[in-house]
C-alpha cells in the first residue's frame, strides 16, 4: 500500500511530501520544525519573519531550505496572510523574493495560483491549513493559507473556481492537505460555531465535556468535494500539530510564541517543451 504521504530528507531539512502531488513536473514540501538555525521558542527550522526571531536566522533558514530543494529565493512568491480569500494569479514578471521581509509580500492575500514554470509559491503555518493543488494537465498550481476564519469563509472552494477560470477541469485537480491542528485538539468558542452552518455542525463541531472542537481539515475537506473535487484525488495528512510538536510549530500549543513551518510547490519546466 502506497503511503499517502512521508518524510523525505535533503541536506538537514526534513519535510513532507504527499502522494498525489508526486510528479516529475513538480516540486513540493510541507517543511518540519528541525534543520535550521533559531533558537527557541522558534527552534530551529522556523521560516515566519513575522513571529520575533531574529531575521538573520530566518534568513539563514530560507537559504538552508532553497538550497536543499533545489530552487532560488528571487523566484518565491509569498502573501500578506490575512485569513481573508484573495487569492492572487501571479507570473514570473512580478516575482519578490523570498528573503525579503512581510512588507514585500503580496497585501491582503492568502491564496496564490502560477501556470508558469519556475516560479516558486510559499506559504506560512502553526496549526492553520495550507492547501496544496494541482491540475496536471492544464499544468496549473495553487498554494493557500486558511485557518478556521479561511475555511468559514471558503478559501477551499474559492481556489477550486479560481483554477477552473483558468482552464483547469475539477476532475483533474488533485489537492493535499498540510498537517494542521486536528479536531482531537482544537477546543473553540462560540463565534466561530455561529459560523459554521446548520447543516454541517454535527460533523464538524464536536462537543465534549469541557467544550466545543472544530474538525479544520474535515471543514477543508467538504468544500473541496462540494466544489467538485473527487475524493480520490484529495490527501489529507494524518498529523495534528499540536499533537506532534517534536514534528511541527503549533501556535495553540505554544501559548502563541512559536515558529512557522512552510508550504512550497512549483512546476518545473514541461520535458515537451524541451524536445
Amino acid at each position: 500500500m502506497v503511503a499517502k504521504e512521508e518524510i523525505r530528507t535533503a541536506g538537514n531539512i526534513n519535510y513532507l511530501t504527499f502522494a498525489n502531488l508526486h510528479s516529475s513536473e513538480l516540486l513540493h514540501a510541507f517543511t518540519l520544525r528541525q534543520g535550521g538555525v533559531s533558537l527557541a521558542p522558534f527552534d530551529t527550522l522556523n521560516l515566519g519573519a513575522h513571529v520575533g526571531d531574529e531575521p538573520a536566522a530566518v534568513r539563514t533558514n530560507r537559504d538552508l531550505l532553497a538550497n536543499a530543494l533545489g530552487y532560488q529565493d528571487r523566484h518565491v512568491f509569498s502573501g500578506q496572510q490575512t485569513h481573508g480569500i484573495r487569492i492572487e494569479q501571479v507570473t514570473a514578471k512580478n516575482r519578490l523574493s523570498a528573503n525579503e521581509f512581510m512588507e514585500t509580500a503580496l497585501p491582503d492575500t492568502d491564496g496564490l495560483i502560477c501556470l508558469e514554470p519556475d516560479v516558486v509559491l510559499l506559504a506560512y503555518a502553526a496549526d492553520c491549513t495550507i492547501l496544496f493543488f494541482f491540475d496536471p494537465q492544464r499544468r496549473c498550481i495553487g498554494l493557500a493559507h486558511a485557518g478556521w476564519r479561511g475555511a468559514v469563509a471558503g478559501m477551499a472552494s474559492a481556489m477550486v473556481e479560481a483554477m477552473a477560470r483558468l482552464g483547469c477541469l475539477r476532475q483533474n485537480i488533485r489537492v493535499a492537505l498540510s498537517p494542521s491542528i486536528g479536531p482531537c485538539c482544537y477546543q473553540v468558542g462560540d463565534n466561530l460555531a455561529r459560523e459554521v452552518v446548520d447543516r454541517q455542525k454535527s460533523e464538524l463541531l464536536l462537543q465534549r465535556k469541557d467544550g466545543i472542537y472544530f474538525d479544520l481539515p474535515g471543514y477543508h475537506l467538504r468544500l473541496l468535494q462540494e466544489a467538485g473535487i473527487g475524493a480520490k484525488n484529495i490527501v489529507s495528512s494524518r498529523y495534528c500539530t499540536s499533537c506532534y510538536r517534536q514534528y511541527f510549530f503549533s501556535y495553540r500549543k505554544a501559548g502563541g510564541r512559536t515558529g512557522r513551518m512552510a508550504g512550497i510547490i512549483s512546476l518545473r519546466p514541461s520535458r515537451k517543451a524541451a524536445i
